[in-house]
């Protein structure tokens, strides 16, 4: 018994010593399989000629290799940075799966790693025959999980001129990577402007080796906490919720955003803001398209499309394009987000179309910031009761009856034509409409002080003597004619200057003006 107990032990070290013999004698041979499938793989897979500073081999604990100055140059091409660079690479394969049909990864870590995706442009090479299939076939690889931090993904655009988009990925973990079908990924990013944090879970690939950018990706993604203070002239904080997909040079993102507090920071007056949008951005220069937005806050709906582009190479931001439409909006929101005040000067229904225009620049937004409108309000009230009375007063000299103070509280109509520019509306066209009288107007208003400058022609039902009693109205009859208006009524130059809250109304005629004034206070 002792005897048969020695020799069990005896074999036991033989195999053990022999094991270790093998270990140390086909290391060498082991690290080099691996590292030339490894190497094969990558190549073929990212059409780029691969590097290595040091590949380290270990069989204890567990087969695993360590890999420092990974290179993967796009086609061997030197006029760009790698397609890929990693700093450090360390990857585990289980013994069952070391000489195995197809290598099985477990886990691969990644450090420093630095993806550069080559500008789009049309390129002399042959498209690949080959299916993701055949590679799968060839270079059998999957690996169950890779994992990074602090990466970057470098855009490079098709104009040397401009500056490459640059994300910031704080972390990055893919799942079941092999050669013929998508990754499962979770990626935590920055966003430069607005900016924010960035979370998006979903799948990516398999990887397009001949057009790097037409990889696919479809995710969920969440953006919080974006700051729009790092857009010039903004202020709040953003979220965003939605979906993406499509290659990565056009993903079509649709989604919801909420603003609690969203303002022009020269307005400085705040308001909830929410939209719901369809857009396309373009990976190659981070263009976005948007194909539909629909804006909710306060009491108004608004409607847009356009565009934010890059067209400038050496200015800051980007260019801004939309068409913004309205049936469903109010006058006094619309004042809220465009004028500083406490109380917005008129109240309404508003049905308008507009195309906004903000050019590249430094400049605050609203030094940018150009409008044409076509707008029309209805059933509009002033909140200030002194411009009120005098609206009042108006509509009932229009209408002849100067001293009917049963006319009160008159609805105003008003329809305009406007462009705005550098914080100055030009009107080009403005009727304004009560029972009575009609007021038609061109001319200026400043939104950061308020002033007004405008004139044109008062059209009234009634005519001038009708406008006034007693004494002052028989002086006037003789002057009638000078006033003849349409139907019998009366015309009469008039300007408005003085500010938003203090107008000032008048006559060309200086003498029936203040006659009028006197009357009307």
């Amino acid at each position: 018994m002792k005897r048969n107990i020695a020799i069990l032990f005896a074999a036991i070290g033989l195999l053990a010593l022999l094991s270790v013999c093998a270990a140390v004698l086909l290391r060498p041979t082991v690290a080099t399989i691996i590292r030339n499938r490894f190497e094969r793989s990558l190549s073929e897979q990212f059409q780029s000629r691969v590097t290595f500073s040091d590949f380290h081999f270990s069989f204890a604990p567990f087969p695993r290799a360590s890999v420092t100055g990974v290179t993967l140059s796009y086609r061997n091409r030197t006029d760009i940075p790698p397609l890929i660079q990693v700093s450090e690479l360390s990857m585990a394969v289980p013994w069952r799966d070391l000489f195995a049909s197809q290598l099985r990864i477990r886990n691969v870590k990644l450090k420093g790693l630095e993806i550069t995706l080559p500008p789009r442009q049309n390129t002399n090479y042959p498209p690949r025959q080959r299916q993701a299939s055949d590679l799968a076939a060839k270079y059998p690889v999957f690996i169950d999980r890779i994992e990074t931090q602090d990466a970057t993904i470098t855009l490079l655009r098709a104009q040397p001129e401009k500056r490459p988009l640059v994300y910031q990925l704080h972390r990055l973990v893919l799942k079941n990577v092999s050669f013929s079908e998508p990754a499962e990924f979770d990626a935590w990013l920055s966003n430069a402007v607005p900016r924010g944090e960035i979370h998006a879970q979903g799948n990516f690939g398999p990887w397009d080796s001949d057009t790097p950018r037409a990889t696919p990706v479809e995710a969920d993604y969440e953006f919080r906490h974006a700051d729009l203070s790092t857009i010039n002239g903004l202020a709040g904080i953003l979220s965003s919720v939605g979906r993406f997909g499509g290659p990565l040079d056009y993903l079509d993102v649709q989604g919801t955003t909420v603003v609690p507090d969203f303002t022009l920071r020269r307005v400085a007056n705040p308001v909830l803001l929410t939209t719901k949008f369809s857009a396309t951005v373009d990976g190659t220069n981070g263009n976005t398209y948007l194909h539909s937005v629909e804006a909710h806050f306060l009491h108004s709906v608004l409607h847009t499309k356009g565009e934010v582009v890059d067209l400038e190479s050496n200015v800051r931001g980007r260019t801004i394009n939309l068409d913004t439409e309205s049936n469903d909006a109010r006058a006094e929101d619309l004042i809220r987000l465009a004028v500083r005040t406490d109380r917005p000067v008129l109240r309404g229904p508003v049905t308008f179309e507009a195309k906004i225009h903000i050019p590249e620049g430094n400049e605050d937004l609203s030094e940018r910031l150009e409008v044409s409108a076509q707008f029309a309000l209805t059933q509009g009230q002033f909140s200030n009761p002194a411009v009120q009375d005098k609206v009042d007063v108006l509509s009932r000299k229009g209408l002849g009856q100067p001293q009917n103070n049963e006319i009160a509280h008159v609805p105003s109509h008003l329809t305009a034509s406007m462009h705005s520019r550098k914080g100055v509306i030009d009107f080009t066209r403005i009727r304004f409409e009560v029972p009575g009288a009609q007021l038609n107007l061109q001319g200026t208003y400043t939104l950061g002080n308020g002033d007004l400058a405008f004139n044109g022609d008062l059209f009234l039902d009634a005519k001038l003597s009708q406008t006034m009693t007693g004494a002052k109205s028989f002086f006037l009859k003789p002057i009638d004619p000078f006033f003849r208006g349409k139907n019998g009524g009366a015309r009469i130059p008039v300007k408005v200057e003085g500010t938003k809250d203090h107008p000032v109304f008048g006559m060309g005629h200086e003498k029936a003006a203040k006659e009028l004034s006197q009357d009307a206070s």
